[in-house]
């Protein structure tokens, strides 16, 4: 299904608490080598395939459902989602001047990485995952630096560059990230639902809690999924 921009928008912003929530204990294994990787892989992985712009929903919806498979391998999931990202830069380059396709671009390496993440099994393969989210965020640094005061994506791709940044290993940096966007946008709930994720993973319980509230507050509707998430954080945090 198509989306308009506004839709696009609010698919991933919303998407981005599925994929954490699937996702953050992935975080620890691939950054810590303590865990190995888990059984979620296609909630994972469809998560991230129907944030991707419309140009390429369709093929990462595709990508979705063989990656998630318990014998695909990191090989497979570049197989994969290198031609699609191939697509994205080659389209950025015939029209450097479109935010659209700056935006797609750093998806597309955002996207990549966390199908990476479900399968990774050695360091190098960590590497990889670093070296993707790395390429997302310099994408996003672009897409903000150029386009972040005129478009109403701008708060998406705060958070989803927060993201990046925690997967790549740099937790501390990715917490002030979101820190520092909170304070001066404290009306977003993804933001603060992400930041207590990130709070809760760093064993900072508090402070996890009060940004779940905040979430609440700031999405007392349910507009991006994200009250439903924190209520049950808070309740698994209010069980311990």
């Amino acid at each position: 299904m198509a989306f308009n921009q506004d839709q696009v928008r609010k698919a991933r912003a919303a998407g981005l608490i599925v994929v954490l929530v699937a996702v953050i204990v992935l975080a620890v294994a691939v950054f810590s080598g303590a865990l190995g990787t888990p059984k979620a892989g296609s909630s994972q992985q469809d998560a991230a395939g129907s944030e991707t712009a419309q140009s390429t929903e369709a093929q990462s919806g595709a990508q979705s459902d063989s990656s998630s498979s318990s014998d695909h391998t990191v090989a497979d999931v570049d197989a994969e989602n290198q031609p699609v990202v191939e697509q994205l830069e080659t389209r950025y380059e015939d029209d450097p001047s479109n935010p659209t396709a700056l935006l797609n671009l750093a998806n597309g390496y955002f996207d990549w990485g966390v199908a990476v993440m479900n399968h990774a099994q050695t360091d190098e393969d960590d590497d990889h995952v670093v070296d993707l989210f790395s390429r997302a965020i310099a994408h996003y640094d672009d897409y903000l630096e150029q386009y972040g005061s005129e478009n109403g994506a701008n708060k998406a791709v705060q958070v989803d560059r927060a993201i990046s940044i925690f997967y790549t290993g740099d937790h501390e940096r990715a917490i002030q990230t979101l820190e520092d966007f909170t304070a001066e946008v404290a009306d977003f709930g993804p933001a603060w639902a992400n930041l207590g994720m990130f709070y809760e993973n760093d064993g900072r319980t508090d402070d996890a809690r009060a940004a779940y509230e905040r979430a609440l507050e700031a999405d007392d509707d349910n507009a991006y999924g994200v009250r439903d998430y924190a209520e049950a954080r808070l309740e698994a945090l209010d069980a311990e």
